[in-house]
């Protein structure tokens, strides 16, 4: 997972939901021989996908980054799919592409909490 530095902490009301979908490991590049990513510690990275609703607007998949063991990683994934879960540590920053001038964002969250 690239810290890059500017992760700032976000507010838990940036949504005004959160559904879960899934987690997935993540991958240092393409292809099911592709190794999963771990951060500067050695813990295992995940990619967990959820369903959004930003605030006063409409609904979208977003994805966040959660370097979790596997403990953390099972209780997780025992969430059953668009269940109602709270972020816990959410940061982010911007990020874009050389090509282009358009900026996206990339969350990183330390947790998941069932609602």
């Amino acid at each position: 997972m690239p810290n890059y530095g500017y992760y700032l902490p976000l507010s838990e009301k940036l949504f005004d939901s959160v559904r879960f979908i899934s987690i997935e490991p993540k991958t240092e590049g393409l292809g099911s021989d592709a190794p999963q990513k771990q951060d500067k510690d050695g813990t295992p990275v995940w990619t967990l996908t959820a369903l959004v609703k930003y605030q006063g607007g409409s609904s979208e998949t977003e994805n966040f980054t959660i370097p979790a063991g596997k403990k953390l990683y099972d209780q997780i994934a025992e969430i059953s799919e668009l269940a109602p879960i709270r972020l816990v540590g959410l940061s982010g920053g911007k990020w874009s592409r050389s090509d282009t001038d358009r900026t996206n964002w990339s969350f990183q969250i330390t947790g998941v909490v069932a609602v």
